[in-house]
């Protein structure tokens, strides 16, 4: 998360109707079979990885490294054990495939990406197969430094082609069909599944010396490729999983307005594109929360599962059993990593303290800035309320208590805007977040 853009929210908030009611379906007890395929599907994403070797001399206490994060609160510091601990669990829990929807370093650093690749190795070498794509951070990134003492120095990043030869094993050698005109592709892991990655960044306008380019767009020619490839999987009768960096849909009822640069432009025309082309889910990232959201159109209906971050608590990863005719979605967190914290906290208690006051932090500059202006004696007890608001968010399954939704009406009254702000980001939108069972065909 960066900078948010807070605006009038004119969006509504209304629900769509959830396919399957998850409680109902995973009360039952039995596993949904098919006379087809049945998969494991493992999905983490926004891993954001910092290679040890880039931070020196105590740089985590140094100003550098600091104000980076108080512009863009993550676990860094910690990234390498929690990714070791997440590979650890979904390992012993064996899936077929693993998909990584981008973001898999800190800033693109080439060391980070090399040092991650061997990490994902020593994963496929125990028989998984894995996939991933760019997220905005990971190419051509001028913000790619390395960290000693109080100091940052630029270091290497890496280019597209970089990105496809580091991570050939992960997509892009055994591609069945590459884009020309980006880093998406197709790949067939098992007779009747296609895994499409989309490459939706515009790591093409970063230049050196700028800031990297957050947004995201499927480019035309890239839509038409894709639009190819599934009237392909179509006519052979090929399941196709999608994946995507930025969100395909809105996670909450005016995101792209209230912060700008997460869900991929044009968002409303490619999804009905993909949605006619007869694309049931895809999986994404981007935004570090952990939600599920969907958009139809006619009588069918596009599933955006998007997967919070291993390094914004509460650190979540997917794992889902999939067959001809079910998904089932579930939601698992790193609870424990190899590391000392201060104070002798545990993880997730040190977690929580961290995102909490960073977010306290952005959130009481933000609203004492134009255009809100917001009086100080207002700022220190709206800022814990925008914190909770997000962290509910990146949670999933948000629901606001009758005392926190007492706190919200008192800002709405002090400004509608940022009321009706606090309110969509609390509005969980259909359907269920983090436990679920959806229908894979339309009807």
């Amino acid at each position: 998360m960066l900078f948010f853009i807070l605006v009038i929210l004119v969006a509504s908030c209304t629900k769509d109707p959830v396919i399957i009611q998850p409680d109902q379906a995973l009360n039952t007890g039995n596993e949904l079979k098919s006379a087809g395929f049945h998969l494991k599907i493992a999905v983490m994403s926004d891993i954001h990885y910092l290679d040890p070797s880039l931070m020196k001399n105590g740089a985590a206490n140094g100003v550098a490294f600091q104000t980076y994060l108080n512009y863009d609160p993550k676990l860094l510091e910690f990234s390498d054990p929690i990714f070791r601990e997440a590979s650890y669990q979904i390992v012993a829990a064996r899936p077929d495939i693993l998909l990584i929807p981008g973001d898999l370093t800190k800033d693109g650093e080439k060391v980070c990406h090399k040092t991650m690749a061997r990490l994902l190795k020593q994963i496929s070498d125990q028989g998984i197969k894995i996939f991933v794509i760019p997220g905005n951070h990971d190419v051509n990134n001028p913000e790619a430094v390395a960290y000693n003492g109080n100091n940052s120095t630029p270091v290497p990043s890496i280019s597209s082609s970089d990105f496809a030869d580091i991570y050939a094993d992960f997509g892009y050698k055994n591609a069945i069909s590459r884009d020309p005109n980006s880093l998406s592709y197709v790949c067939q892991p098992f007779n009747n599944v296609w895994i499409l990655g989309i490459d939706d960044c515009k790591y093409y306008l970063n230049v050196a010396g700028g800031l990297e380019t957050v947004s995201g767009v499927i480019k035309d020619k890239t839509m038409e490729w894709i639009q190819g490839r599934l009237a392909e999987a179509k006519i052979k009768n090929i399941t196709v999983l999608a994946m995507m960096h930025h969100g395909l849909v809105e996670h909450y009822a005016g995101q792209e307005s209230i912060d700008q640069g997460y869900v991929t432009d044009n968002w409303q025309t490619n999804a009905d594109a993909l949605i006619t082309a007869g694309l049931r889910v895809i999986f994404t990232g981007h935004y570090h929360a952990n939600d599920i959201t969907l958009r139809s159109k006619v009588n069918n209906t596009i599933f955006d599962i998007e997967t919070g971050s291993l390094v914004t608590p509460p650190s979540p990863f997917r794992m889902i059993t999939m067959d001809s005719n079910y998904i089932t979605i579930d939601t698992r967190h790193i609870t424990s990593i190899h590391a000392v914290f201060p104070l002798n906290l545990n993880f997730v208690t040190y977690s929580k303290k961290f995102i909490s006051g960073h977010l306290d932090g952005i959130f009481t500059y933000m609203l004492s800035s134009p255009p809100y202006n917001v009086p100080s004696n207002y700022v220190s007890q709206m800022a814990p309320l925008f914190r909770n608001a997000f962290m509910a968010h990146y949670a999933g399954d948000e629901h606001i208590t009758p005392l926190e939704q007492l706190k919200d009406d008192w800002v709405g009254l002090l400004s509608p805007q940022l009321g009706m702000i606090l309110q969509s980001l609390w509005t969980d939108l259909n359907p269920s977040d983090n436990h679920l069972i959806l229908e894979m065909k339309n009807k």
